[in-house]
């Protein structure tokens, strides 16, 4: 396993190495004519020149963060969310509040980014209450006044619901509902300091849809299977 998950992390290092390489020999190569261009309009003044290169050094940074991001989450998310798999199998997490703790806190660490920063994330169950690494008694107090719950099992996929305040700040709530295949079995809030955007949403969903619903609905089903 150890010698699998080292393969595949040389590949991801080569196939980084290679589009670096390539995002930074195109944005250079777009510069020069970019620079000849801007001391065409202004030869007797270099400020438009040192601005047009500030704003496009930003632009670059910017394009580049986003580009790492988009690579970075589909071939990493598998691998740091294989623990959690394992302590389902191994019996460590035998229930939805062990389960619900080890996932929030997963969700919170991993999804770290610039255009995608979860501050803090919650899960409830039906019959449960709600489910965090940390204590969160004033969004549970919220999501009880607006019944989350019932209201998460009528959407079919992520919304931002609004604002709410924890630990004296505001926040950007998403609902993410939980469903395996036409069983629902409860939403995960995420709450984040920025708007979330409609593309980077998709990776929220294609978190739950491919790792959270099949192993929400295994940690269920534990009770059942012991008896």
């Amino acid at each position: 396993m150890m010698a699998r998950h080292k393969s595949y992390s040389t590949i991801y290092n080569v196939q980084q190495i290679i589009l670096l390489v390539f995002y930074l020999s195109t944005m250079i190569a777009l510069c020069i004519p970019l620079i000849l261009l801007v001391m065409r309009l202004s030869p007797n003044s270099y400020f438009p020149l040192v601005i047009t290169l500030v704003a496009y050094v930003i632009l670059v940074v910017v394009i580049g963060t986003f580009i790492y991001l988009v690579s970075y989450i589909p071939f990493n998310l598998a691998s740091a969310f294989d623990p959690i798999k394992n302590d389902i199998v191994s019996g460590r997490i035998r229930d939805a509040d062990q389960f619900g703790k080890r996932v929030t806190r997963f969700v919170t660490q991993f999804y770290d980014f610039s255009f995608l920063d979860i501050a803090h994330a919650f899960i409830q169950t039906p019959g449960s209450e709600l489910i965090s690494h940390e204590d969160l008694s004033a969004v549970k107090q919220a999501m009880e006044e607006y019944d989350m719950l019932g209201k998460s099992k009528k959407l079919e996929e992520i919304i931002r619901a609004g604002k709410v305040s924890c630990n004296q700040m505001d926040y950007h709530l998403y609902i993410l509902p939980i469903w395996m295949g036409e069983r629902w079995l409860g939403y995960m809030g995420l709450l984040s300091e920025r708007r979330i955007s409609r593309f980077f949403q998709k990776f929220l969903v294609e978190f739950e849809d491919n790792f959270l619903d099949d192993q929400l609905m295994h940690v269920i089903q534990l009770p059942n299977q012991d008896e």
